[in-house]
């Protein structure tokens, strides 16, 4: 009988040791749950990665263009300041109203 009661404790020794293996091995610091939330913040960071290098390089491409290329500073000044050379002419027209606003100002 005593032999058989130190094979039953063996056994649930044996058990828990495996169940504390168990829990350690998924749910640790070092477990397959941790390194599986790892893997996705991975992921999730070099997507963002990619991105700011791909605006990194079209900025270092403005940046470029900015310091050779004077037609382009020149359409930019164009454009945003609404500058022009001297000697040209602006001609600015009114555009047509939609006709839904036509209507309600004629009533």
């Amino acid at each position: 009988m005593v032999i058989h009661l130190r094979k039953k404790t063996l056994f649930f020794f044996i058990l828990v040791i495996f169940l504390l293996f168990g829990v350690f091995t998924f749910f640790g610091d070092k477990g397959i749950f941790h390194l599986l939330k790892l893997k996705k913040e991975l992921a999730r960071l070099q997507e963002i990665n990619a991105k700011i290098e791909e605006e990194n390089r079209k900025l270092k491409e403005e940046v470029r263009r900015l310091q050779y290329e004077k037609q382009y500073i020149e359409e930019i000044a164009r454009k945003e300041l609404g500058l022009v050379k001297e000697g040209e002419m602006i001609y600015q027209f009114d555009l047509p109203q939609d006709k839904t606003n036509q209507k309600k100002e004629n009533r």
